[in-house]
């Protein structure tokens, strides 16, 4: 029993978490900082910007020397010349080599200094490139963010003209009722109800819709219960429409990654084209290296104290042995132990090389090539500028439309309040029908509609010349 309670209890904290989770709302900056965290296309420009520091750290690594070691193990049986003795054996036979080779290219005609720069530019290319990602994540999230304001906004203004419908059908239902009114009226406002409510619900849709866009971009596992706070904005300023698209411009291109990846790009193809060119150039490298070997067969001589003078040979015609005046030790022969052998068979080597290329004939064409790329890198260059200007002057002007698009629904709106409250006196008091009072209802919510739309729209377009100016955004 206790068990089962402990169960309940722990099932209904995990749910109640769960609501508290689904229930919280997102800030611009909480969307932002979670997309950048969470985006693939972020973790992939990640990733390429940490492959390409290492290409960096791995040209930096190439200018020191290399150095490789080895040894080998032999057995040989049978008639065989001791690669240590030198000495022609049918014996079995043991040996082992060892050796340590070390390799450095001290002048290569400038191929490790113009890979570690080209490598490096490469890498600070792909960093912007990261930025340039992030930067396309920051304006993404901020357009969905701004979308479900809008949305919010739209939804608030059909519920509000839902209302006034539903108020209006109960006052007319009380004239019905008392006989003041016929029943016809009645009938054309809950028709009416009907259509505010179709609109509710396609405002209600749209807005779930854009919740969940948001939330799929921000990789949210479960979006559903994906909301965000409200800002609260009021009405737009247009301070930023005073500067001239020309000065944002300037401003952007000094700031913004899109075009210092393209410079970038341009730098490394620059050494690409020295690299290329330091092929035709000669290469000097120093070489050293250190072995030796042990072999079973490597006997050394152990004096016993004593000593005799050999016969060196007879006497013709009588036989007599004659014997030598000098003195040989006597001893015996013992081989020798692996660590006095590799002491004493140590070899070293050192060499310096020169290598002059005389003909390649395929090497003039990499040479072209890299001119080639390096005219690719300038066009992308100029590119990338060509279509952040238009960009600029386009968003400038789109800005510019949106606005005056703003204050023009401003008026309208004000306009159509004054119609809405006139026309609502005069269906007070029997003035004016039920049809013309609903074109006057929903000319004002179409209004307003509208209003809501140029003013979001203008936010948006305001806070992406802000982002060419900053390098952020922010609401």
């Amino acid at each position: 029993m206790k068990f089962r309670l402990l169960l309940l209890a722990v099932l209904f904290l995990s749910i109640n978490s769960i609501g508290k989770a689904q229930q919280k709302q997102w800030r611009l900056e909480e969307c932002v900082e979670y997309a950048l965290e969470n985006n693939i296309q972020i973790k992939q420009s990640e990733l390429q910007a940490k492959i390409s520091k290492n290409s960096n750290s791995q040209a930096q690594w190439n200018y020191l020397p290399s150095v490789s070691g080895g040894a080998n193990y032999g057995l040989n049986s049978g008639l065989n010349i001791d690669p240590v003795t030198n000495q022609i054996s049918t014996i079995n036979r043991q040996t082992i080599f060892a050796s340590v080779n070390a390799n450095w290219v001290v002048y290569d005609g400038g191929r490790k200094i113009n890979g570690i720069a080209q490598n490096n530019l490469n890498y600070l290319a792909s960093m912007y490139d990261l930025e340039r990602a992030k930067n396309d994540i920051r304006l993404n999230v901020a357009s969905a963010f701004l979308q479900i304001l809008l949305n919010k906004e739209i939804l608030e203004v059909a519920l509000q003209q839902e209302n006034i419908t539903v108020l209006q059908a109960n006052r007319m239902q009380k004239l019905v009722d008392a006989g003041s009114n016929p029943k016809g009226d009645v009938l054309q406002l809950e028709a009416q109800l009907a259509r505010d409510k179709q609109n509710t619900v396609a405002a209600e849709n749209a807005l779930t819709i854009s919740k969940l866009q948001l939330g799929n971009l921000l990789q949210l596992e479960d979006p559903s219960g994906f909301d965000i706070i409200d800002p609260k904005f009021n009405d737009p300023e247009p301070s930023t429409l005073l500067r001239k698209p020309e000065n944002i411009f300037n401003t952007a291109l000094e700031n913004q990654p899109v075009v210092k990846s393209a410079e970038m790009r341009v730098k490394s193809s620059e050494e690409g084209v020295d690299l290329s060119k330091s092929s035709y150039l000669p290469t000097v490298s120093f070489s050293g290296g250190i072995s030796s070997s042990y072999s079973d067969q490597f006997l050394n001589f152990v004096p016993d104290g004593n000593s005799i003078n050999p016969a060196i040979g007879t006497v013709q015609g009588s036989g007599d042995v004659v014997i030598s005046n000098f003195s040989q030790a006597t001893g015996e022969f013992e081989s020798v132990s692996f660590g006095d052998q590799f002491g004493d068979n140590i070899n070293k080597s050192f060499g310096i090389g020169v290598s002059v290329p005389i003909f390649n004939n395929s090497q003039r064409y990499n040479v072209k090539n890299a001119k080639l790329n390096l005219e690719l890198a300038k066009t992308n260059l100029d590119q990338e500028k060509n279509t952040l200007k238009q960009t600029v002057y386009q968003v400038h002007a789109d800005a510019r439309a949106s606005y005056n698009s703003f204050l023009a629904a401003s008026k309208a709106v004000d306009a159509s309040k004054e119609s809405f409250k006139y026309a609502e006196e005069r269906y007070k008091v029997g003035a004016l029908n039920q049809f013309d009072f609903e074109n006057a209802k929903n000319s004002l919510a179409s209004a307003l509609s509208q209003q809501v739309r140029a003013k979001y729209d203008f936010i948006f377009k305001i806070k992406v010349l802000e982002f060419y100016l900053t390098n952020a955004i922010k609401l």
